[in-house]
């Protein structure tokens, strides 16, 4: 047991390094972090840490792509920004360390919200469904090349021009100074990402419309509601790394423009630092998730609005649209060489949807429609969504600027979420599947003002017991949230066990690197098949092929792809009968790999039955895990 223990304690040690060393390095050049206050300066800092990673990571593969990082070179860069806040901070650290009582109870929620995460993955050493794969030989890839890989190989011949890589950038750091294999360095990660879900929220609360309610708003998307918690179960890793940032990139890029209506003369340097700091911040948040990107515009536009508005009436229009442009610009240039191929790639794959006449109506079906049961959920439960409602009903009275921003990107993104029924494949950005379960972050913003307002309200006399009675619900929703939270683990959808990591070593050493194995296979959309057992997961952990594709599949060569689905849809017809083994041995599938999960979705691979079957033989069974081989 000491040996696992120690492991997770230095990996936990060096994510925390990770996270927070160099925001801190940047806030402290010029004293930048006395812009801020209280926790503010943390959540900022872990904002512009997370971000740092996937800009850094993607300039040098395209400015230098000669050279490599690696263990050595990234801790010495975290060393060098330690030594460097250290030096800068001398004698502040008790300033930096001064919170009130809100911001303690704002870093218990925090806490609790990290060990919520932690907790759920206690029992799942490997990751879960079917992103999770891809994920986690990414993460290798880039920690065995010492830069963001360009293509899935040696696993999948699938080219990566269109695919965001930024959450790599991080994993890939934590599988080096943390000295794990790939797929625990990336699982830890992506935890700790999605417990600071809440700091995004609390920010924008606290600095817009009051602490007591940003408390709230951190308590409601960290610990009351089961998103973004619940993307555990479907390794929706690179999503919530960006939707971690993406409130704190908002805040600060709104500053940022804000910023420009000084005199340029006095406040040079400050402009300039926040302009870069915004770009950034924005910058990482489309590296880590290009998708997030279409949300996090129309949030941006309503915020630019505002302030432009407010330009015209003081005759600072001009300043700031010279701001906007500076941050756009800037932004555009980190994120060019993602977003370049990546736009080149998207409009040619959506030219050949439109050239083959639209979507097909089961794409539709499955991909782009959401009937209203799924709302519980997809978005939130009842009684949390009937909370929401009520506190934009308390909102729009008080006429608090932020719950009408919430709204209005909320409806923004719903419409987002519908274009597909407009019949241009070039609108469908992404489907309403991806909307919904982000929508926990408007209702935290929601939320926590209606509860600031409602504190407000009150008579002065009344406002004290008003927020004991806040302190004690907000302390018994996180204590009764934490635990539900912790439950919310769907085991079905994890697909490696203790046993079929034996099966695996097996492999290793009794097959040839060359060998096909088929797999337990779901359709989850009619050209994208994916796996349902450990076998699904051979190519990373057994150096062996298999027949199904990953979720990255339809990146690849149309060819290729007709290759995959043809042996999916033979291992689908080996579930019921045996006629489908001369197939499958025509187009070179050595073994059949029956893992102890099974198939989720339908009878599956029957060991039992295909060891009886002429031309099959059972080389290995063991703890529920069945190898067969296909004579040749």
């Amino acid at each position: 047991m000491i040996p696992p223990l120690l492991g997770n304690l230095r990996l936990a040690m060096v994510l925390a390094a990770m996270l927070t060393l160099p925001g801190w390095a940047a806030l402290t050049l010029g004293n930048r972090w006395r812009q801020w206050s209280g926790l503010q300066r943390w959540v900022v800092a872990v904002g512009i840490s997370i971000a740092f990673y996937p800009v850094l990571f993607y300039l040098l593969r395209a400015l230098l792509p000669f050279l490599t990082v690696g263990p050595y070179k990234m801790g010495a860069l975290l060393v060098a920004c330690a030594a460097w806040s250290g030096w800068r901070l001398r004698g502040h650290w008790k300033e930096l360390l001064a919170f009130d009582r809100w911001e303690w109870l704002a870093l218990a929620v925090v806490g609790m919200t990290l060990f919520t995460r932690f907790w759920m993955i206690r029992d799942q050493p490997y990751p879960a469904w079917a992103d999770s794969l891809h994920h986690a030989q990414l993460t290798h890839l880039t920690a065995l090349q010492g830069q963001l890989p360009t293509t899935t190989e040696p696993y999948f011949p699938i080219p990566l021009g269109q695919y965001h890589l930024g959450l790599y950038a991080l994993s890939a750091t934590a599988e080096w100074l943390g000295q794990v294999p790939a797929h625990q360095a990336l699982l830890w990660t992506a935890q700790a990402l999605n417990g600071l879900c809440g700091l995004g929220v609390y920010l924008v609360l606290d600095r817009r419309v009051g602490r007591r309610g940003a408390v709230v708003g951190a308590a409601i998307v960290g610990l009351i509601s089961h998103q973004p918690a619940f993307y555990v179960n479907w390794g929706r890793f690179t999503q919530v790394s960006s939707q971690t940032i993406l409130l704190i990139a908002w805040l600060v890029t709104w500053q940022a423009v804000a910023r420009w209506r000084q005199p340029w003369r006095s406040h040079r340097a400050e402009i300039l630092w926040n302009t870069a700091i915004a770009a950034l911040l924005s910058g990482g948040t489309l590296l880590l998730h290009l998708r997030v990107a279409a949300f996090y515009l129309p949030l941006l536009a309503l915020s630019v609005a505002w302030e432009l508005q407010k330009g015209l009436g003081l005759r600072q229009f001009g300043r700031l649209l010279g701001g906007v442009a500076a941050v756009g610009l800037l932004t555009l240039l980190l994120v060019a060489p993602s977003l370049w191929p990546g736009l080149q790639n998207y409009y040619t794959s959506r030219a050949q949807v439109a050239a083959a006449g639209g979507e097909t109506p089961e794409t539709v079906r499955l991909y782009y429609e959401f009937p209203w049961h799924t709302v519980p959920y997809l978005v939130a439960r009842p009684a949390l969504l009937a909370l929401a409602a009520a506190g934009a009903v308390v909102g729009l009275l008080r006429r608090n600027k932020l719950t009408i921003s919430a709204l209005a990107w909320s409806a923004a993104l719903y419409l987002l979420g519908n274009t597909y029924r407009a019949g241009l494949p070039l609108l469908n950005v992404t489907n309403l599947g991806a909307i919904l379960i982000m929508l926990y972050l408007p209702i935290g913003l929601v939320t926590g003002a209606a509860v600031e307002e409602g504190l407000r309200w009150l008579a002065p006399a009344r406002q004290r017991q008003a927020e004991r009675l806040v302190v004690a619900l907000v302390l018994i929703g996180a204590f009764v949230g934490s635990h539900w939270l912790v439950l919310q683990v769907e085991p079905y959808r994890y697909f490696v066990t203790a046993e079929d990591v034996a099966a695996m070593d097996w492999i290793r050493s009794n097959t040839p690197p060359d060998a096909l194995f088929a797999v337990n296979t779901y359709f989850w959309l009619p050209d994208a098949p994916h796996g349902t057992d450990a076998g699904y997961w051979i190519p990373y952990l057994a150096g062996r092929q298999m027949t199904s594709g990953t979720m990255l599949l339809h990146f690849a060569d149309p060819a290729y792809i007709d290759q995959i689905v043809a042996l999916s849809q033979a291992v689908e017809r080996l579930e019921v009968d045996n006629s489908a083994i001369p197939a499958l041995r025509e187009m070179g599938v050595d073994y059949i790999y029956v893992g102890r999960v099974g198939d989720f979705s339908g009878p599956g691979l029957d060991a039992a039955r295909l060891s009886g079957a002429e031309g099959v033989t059972l080389v290995y069974q063991q703890g529920g895990v069945s190898i067969l081989r296909i004579e040749p």
